[in-house]
Formats: C-alpha cells, structure tokens, sequence
C-alpha cells in the first residue's frame, strides 16, 4: 500500500493494506515487522489481570492481543470466513478469550 526508501538508501518502509509496517533491508532484502494494527474499526476491548496486556477485536474480525510494556500486538487470531466481531473478554486465567460475533455465535480461544 504504501513504500518510503531512507535517505541512505538502505532500508524501505513498507505499510500493508492489513495494517502492518515492516523496515526491508535493500540490500538483500530481509525484513522485520515493525508494527503492527487494526485495520478496521475496534468495536471492544478488554484488559486481563495483568494491566499491560489486553485483548482488542475489530468489524474484520481480527482479535489482537497486545502488550502495553512493549507497545505491540502480540498475538493475533482471525477466524476463517467470519466477520462482524463484536465483543471480547479475557479470563481470569489469561490463557482464554472469549468473543462475541455478529452472527450470534460465541468463540474460545487460546492465548
């Protein structure tokens, strides 16, 4: 979607149409994801017991966890043709998140 080159001439960021940002090395060519977001509207999110890590999930369906101490997601799960998440909340384990989808289903899922 988008691709900037340094100044140097060394390195490209490059932006994606799913919300991501990687730094390619021009050189050969290898890359890092340097960011990572929602691509489309955030419609819950919930915090664990742990306040520097909560749960977000968006219209697309993507569910992300993130890590506030590092300030990137790091977990995210989207289910296979399903769409419209609209709800999401972390159990008491913080193994667990459950969600709510605008199809009227409820789903797990393993952090």
């Amino acid at each position: 979607m988008s691709v900037n080159l340094s100044n140097d001439e060394k390195e490209l960021i490059v932006g994606t149409i799913s919300g991501k940002m990687y730094r390619v090395l021009t050189g050969d060519l290898s890359f890092m994801l340097h960011s990572d977001a929602h691509s489309s509207c955030i419609n819950d999110l919930s915090f664990g017991n742990d306040s520097n890590t909560f749960a977000a999930i968006d219209e697309s369906g993507a569910l992300k966890v993130w890590d506030l101490s590092e300030y990137r997601s790091i977990v995210t799960m989207m289910p296979a043709k399903v769409t419209g998440g609209v709800s999401c909340f972390i159990a008491k384990d913080d193994q667990t998140i459950m969600t709510g989808w605008r199809d009227g289903f409820l789903r797990c899922f393993d952090a």
